[in-house]
């Protein structure tokens, strides 16, 4: 992981130095065709669409800092305009379903991994064009109703023509807002799937309790969403560009969920059996510019609530100078990372594992392994077995040292400080020496000599310290 406080002070000596508007352009081919997954990209990022006559913008350059509201981050309003813009200002949106299609293809996957699971009722949460009902049917579950919701009307019937295609024909819910009361009957569903969509939800607690109260006792809920892990390239580089050029910083990349969080929000909805983990996907671009190109075509463009309306074309020149120069592959493409946290939750039946009342464990966690100095008694009180060389007889005392590695000494577990330019030698109480570090085998030779020079450092370090103990 880079250390954005290095990058700030190592790289922006370098920004300074470079020429606003000729070292820049040369190392950015903004009119480079890409192709991503096998998908070909045609309709590039417009670079003169951006406004940059400073006359009428002055005001829109002020630097601006904003206090967001506890539980409005995102315009609902501008993210629906703009998932609608994905599918009508765009000449062929399914080349920019890449990133969708791969996760709704692993979170199918995981419904997979719920054994002897039967529904008949599947909620598709945000279902954007659908793609997760083709990768689900593909797979063979089978299921008596499928309904996708969504507040995009141009993404919830972008693929209408293709329901024939499905064994069963989906039900379209068209909202007003992701975060409303759906109108679907209290404990209903079977299974509850969304593929990353949740990430622009203000209310995410609020949309839990209301997805909760629609499953059946022992119903599940599935998700995907963007992790704060996202996008971080593009974070420090337009961070970097903005500080160098303007002398301040705006948000440009929308906040993304830590999974900390989703792990809680589960658990105070009262999802049984919570789980959280996470997956990274890296995608590779011709430049930064491309990279913007896509996310506006998905429909994943900023939409924070105070947001900046205008950023310098200068300023974008150089953010795409820096994220070459930091993040860019020997190839001159650039890669952008993409945290997937995939969710489970379970609504509470009687027939899940549930915790154990507190008080009643009738063994002690210190009888699970004889190696931490107990051993196992059938008595209430574990028996704390003594390793001291003073309790053993003079026979056992003899292998007792010709065997000291049998003998548990806790220091010796300990882990070693990684380091490459010293080694750490710890002493147990049978006067022996453990290293950090395992000689490699060169030869006998050579290793007859290291064995001798640590013998010798041993002796050493022995005389100095009898010598301490006398002074």
């Amino acid at each position: 992981m880079i250390n954005r406080s290095i990058l700030i002070k190592n790289r922006l000596s370098f920004f300074k130095s470079l020429k606003k508007n000729e070292t820049i352009l040369s190392s950015i081919n903004i009119n480079s065709n890409n192709s991503i997954n096998g998908t070909s990209s045609n309709n590039l990022f417009n670079i003169n669409n951006i406004n940059s006559n400073n006359k009428n913008n002055n005001n829109n350059n002020k630097r601006f800092y904003s206090n967001y509201s506890k539980m409005t981050i995102f315009d609902s309003n501008i993210k629906k305009i703009q998932r609608d813009n994905s599918v009508t200002n765009v000449d062929n949106p399914k080349d920019y379903d890449y990133l969708f299609e791969e996760v709704s293809d692993r979170l199918a996957d995981r419904i997979l991994d719920i054994k002897e699971y039967k529904c008949s009722k599947v909620l598709d949460f945000g279902c954007r064009n659908g793609l997760l009902l083709k990768n689900i049917e593909k797979r063979g579950v089978k299921f008596d109703s499928y309904y996708m919701v969504d507040s995009s009307k141009e993404l919830l019937y972008r693929d209408q023509n293709e329901d024939d295609k499905y064994e069963v024909k989906p039900t379209r819910i068209l909202l007003d807002s992701l975060e409303e009361k759906l109108p679907i009957e209290d404990q209903s569903l079977d299974l509850i799937v969304s593929n990353l969509s949740l990430h622009w939800i203000n209310d995410l607690p609020g949309v839990f309790g209301n997805l909760k109260r629609l499953l059946k006792p022992n119903g599940v809920f599935l998700a995907t969403l963007f992790g704060e892990e996202t996008l971080t390239e593009l974070k420090d580089a337009l961070y970097l560009a903005e500080i160098e050029r303007e002398g301040g910083f705006s948000p440009h990349v929308s906040p993304f969920t830590k999974i900390s969080d989703i792990g809680n929000i589960l658990s105070k909805n009262r999802f049984s059996l919570p789980t959280v983990d996470t997956e990274k996907i890296i995608v590779n671009y011709d430049n930064m510019f491309i990279l913007m190109r896509d996310l506006q075509n998905m429909g994943e463009n900023n939409a924070i609530l105070k947001r900046r309306n205008f950023t310098s074309k200068d300023t974008f020149l150089a953010a795409s100078s820096i994220y070459s120069h930091l993040y860019g592959n020997e190839n001159g493409s650039i890669p952008a990372t993409f945290q997937i946290i995939f969710l489970i939750g379970w609504a509470p039946h009687e027939s899940q594992q549930k915790p154990k009342a507190r008080g009643s464990a009738t063994r002690h966690f210190s009888e699970l392994d004889s190696s931490v100095g107990y051993k196992l008694n059938n008595s209430s009180n574990p028996v704390k077995i003594d390793h001291s060389i003073e309790n053993l007889n003079e026979n056992n005392k003899q292998e007792h040292q010709k065997q000291p590695n049998q003998v548990i000494d806790d220091s010796i577990n300990e882990p070693f400080p990684q380091t490459e330019d010293f080694i750490i030698k710890r002493l147990d109480f049978h006067g022996n020496f453990h290293f950090d570090k395992k000689v490699t085998p060169n030869n006998d030779g050579n290793n007859d000599n290291n064995n001798n020079n640590n013998n010798n450092n041993n002796q050493k370090d022995n005389g100095n310290e009898n010598t301490d103990n006398k002074k």
